[in-house]
């Protein structure tokens, strides 16, 4: 398997010693003894770690590690030459075992997922599938595009990333081990890095881009809201000053009122809509309260420690200016070599984007740094495209190698700031591991525009109600049913394909009542139990008594928010129904009454003047009373359901 131990090295990254120099310092005492070398130098230290774990690591970093050996006394140092202590070293050794069963732990379970969503993989061979998967979403990632258009992925793709979403959710160990595995090119770059490991980064001014304040809007998967959110909050810790840039915020603004209006539109289309417009219509948000939101966007990035930079942008200026034409054509080039065009929107995104570079190096003011807690401004993007190509153009302008450029990943920049916390870094993975997954499992637009097109056939033959196509063609569980049936490929797809989306969405409904039912009877089971123990017991199980009282609280609000939500649906469909037979009928033929007398006053007369003044009246009247025996009707199907439901 190539690359295996990239992986390993990246998994054990997670879990040995305190810090990344003491973890890949027990790769280097394996290393070491396995080869029985007595001394060693910085060089052949890279080369043999290169050969037998395929990762190149920088010789700055090797140094630091051997540094490491010599503080343990595992090696004696003499004119950049260690001399190995083997009885020493035996004791950082760990043992292959654990990640071997991992492993084929993981091999297994992705097969049986496999037949479960009755996916053939007999030719597949699932070794090399995981690991080509692995690099290939850091590539799609990289490009920043891919993660936002499937490209009619296989099966077998979709039932990956279908596997490791499942295994997010439940958080369970297996999950923890793929995110360490998929952590592994980014810690990789991090440790080019390694000598800045520190937890104060005093004047180190950060500028976020758009995706990442709208992620922090809560514009996006929960997850990867919740990732960055953690990320802002350890760069606060550390002591960066975090800001969006003016432009970078008007665009944000103008996208988000954008939005706004046509979110609650009946023109509302899942194949159109962005993050802000789904975010406003999934909430069902009313116009107040998305008005009441779009006036308190600076104030809710202000509470998070986000504040907005005043740039005063001018295109003239020459003063530290840099080559805005030569960037841009670099990112599109970038674009072009991964394989993508460029729409209208996209151009203009990066046009943000740029400029955005521009002014770092504008506030840098011609100044450079080889460290990152020297470099005063710098901009974090979640496109690593964007990240990649302002690297490329800082090596170009730059006389001497190594200077930090003006925009880096949000990725990077956390694995750096928790080098000396490892497990940090993995719960930030874990986090934007899930929201990846999601992203990917999004329908793209071709297989959208399948399904919509389905749908309109469908209401205009009669096949399906109006409530119904409303629902299945903007409520936000059709993501995710429409690639569950289909699995992402397009072959799948037929012109009744709608109709097992909705019965999936129903099965799913129903069987997530059904677990939590299950769930909470042995909650409640086992918070019995506890209930019978001792004082003494009691006190020694006194977190899981609290764990267990929280969980339980939790499902009895859950419970009572879906009574309340049956209740008021049970409320609506009587209510209406004994409107409809008791004030509506009797209701139309009064007003159908009126109408036909009104038409016996042809003639222009008091008699016939009067007449329709009647008429006039007797409709308020009668809308009076429907409104009346409306409210009357409502009331006394609440009343009646009240009672069956014991409310």
């Amino acid at each position: 398997m190539t690359n295996i131990t990239k992986l390993y090295a990246a998994y054990k990254a997670g879990y040995l010693g305190n810090n990344i120099l003491d973890t890949y310092f027990s790769f280097m005492a394996n290393m070491i003894l396995g080869e029985h070398l007595m001394v060693v130098e910085d060089g052949v230290i890279a080369a043999k770690f290169k050969e037998r774990y395929t990762i190149e690591l920088p010789l700055p970093f090797i140094r630091q590690v051997l540094g490491v050996g010599v503080q343990k006394k595992c090696f004696i140092e003499d004119r950049g030459k260690y001399s190995v202590v083997a009885e020493e070293l035996k004791k950082y050794c760990f043992d292959e075992t654990d990640f071997n069963a991992m492993w084929e732990r993981l091999v297994s379970e992705f097969s049986v997922h496999c037949q479960e969503k009755e996916i053939d993989i007999s030719l597949l061979n699932i070794n090399d599938f995981i690991l080509d998967i692995l690099d290939d979403s850091d590539e799609k990632i990289l490009s920043g595009e891919k993660v936002e258009d499937s490209d009619d992925m296989s099966p077998v793709e979709y039932s990956w990333y279908s596997f490791v979403r499942e295994q997010g959710k439940t958080e369970t160990e297996l999950y923890a081990f793929i995110a360490a595995l998929s952590a592994s090119n980014i810690t990789k770059q991090a440790l080019f890095h390694a000598g800045e490991a520190t937890t104060d980064y005093s004047g180190l001014n950060i500028y976020l881009d758009s995706p990442i304040i709208f992620a922090l809007l809560g514009m996006d998967e929960e997850s990867r809201t919740a990732s960055y959110k953690t990320l802002v909050s350890d760069m606060l810790k550390a002591k960066c000053s975090v800001h969006v840039l003016d432009h970078n915020f008007q665009e944000v603004d103008s996208i988000i009122a954008r939005a706004a209006g046509w979110a609650t539109s009946f023109q509302y289309d899942l194949r159109k809509a962005n993050n802000a417009a789904r975010f406003f219509h999934d909430s069902q948000m009313d116009e107040a309260q998305i008005s009441e939101f779009c006036d308190n966007i600076e104030t809710m990035l202000n509470d998070l420690g986000v504040t907005v930079k005043e740039t005063s942008y001018d295109i003239y200026q020459d003063k530290f200016q840099e080559d805005e034409l030569q960037l841009f054509d670099m990112v599109k080039a970038r674009y072009s070599e991964q394989g993508y065009g460029l729409s209208q929107e996209r151009e203009e995104s990066i046009k943000v984007d740029v400029r955005s570079i521009i002014m770092i190096y504008r506030e840098r003011q011609g100044q450079t740094a080889t460290k990152l807690q020297n470099a005063k401004h710098i901009m974090l993007t979640s496109n690593n495209a964007i990240a990649n190509v302002s690297k490329k153009y800082e090596s170009n302008r730059s006389i001497n190698s190594g200077h930090i450029p003006a925009c880096i990943s949000a990725d990077l920049f956390g694995a750096i700031l928790w080098l000396d916390s490892p497990m940090q870094m993995l719960e930030y993975q874990k986090q934007k591991l899930l929201a990846d997954c999601y992203a990917f499992l999004k329908p793209d637009k071709t297989l959208l525009d399948k399904y919509i097109q389905s749908l309109d056939d469908a209401r205009k033959a009669d096949a399906i109600d109006e409530k119904r196509f409303l629902f299945l063609r903007t409520h936000k569980v059709v993501l995710d049913s429409l690639m569950d049936i289909t699995k992402g490929d397009y072959a799948r797809f037929n012109s009744t394909t709608y109709l097992e989306v909705y019965d999936d969405i129903q099965e799913k409904a129903q069987k997530q009542y059904r677990d939590e039912v299950v769930a909470h009877e042995q909650t409640r089971e086992k918070m019995k139990k506890l209930e019978e123990l001792t004082d003494d017991e009691k006190r020694k199980n006194e977190q899981e008594i609290q764990s267990l009282n929280a969980r339980i609280a939790s499902m009895e609000e859950r419970d009572k928010a879906r009574q309340e939500r049956e209740f008021e649906k049970r409320v609506s469909r009587w209510g209406w129904f004994a409107t409809l037979v008791l004030v509506g009928i009797p209701y139309l033929v009064l007003i159908v009454g009126i109408e036909i007398a009104k038409t016996q006053f042809t003639d222009i007369t008091w008699r016939s003047a009067y007449g329709i003044a009647g008429g006039v009246i007797a409709t308020a009247i009668a809308g009076v009373m429907f409104a009346t025996g409306k409210k009357w009707c409502f009331k006394k199907a609440q009343s009646v359901i009240k009672k069956k439901m014991n409310l």
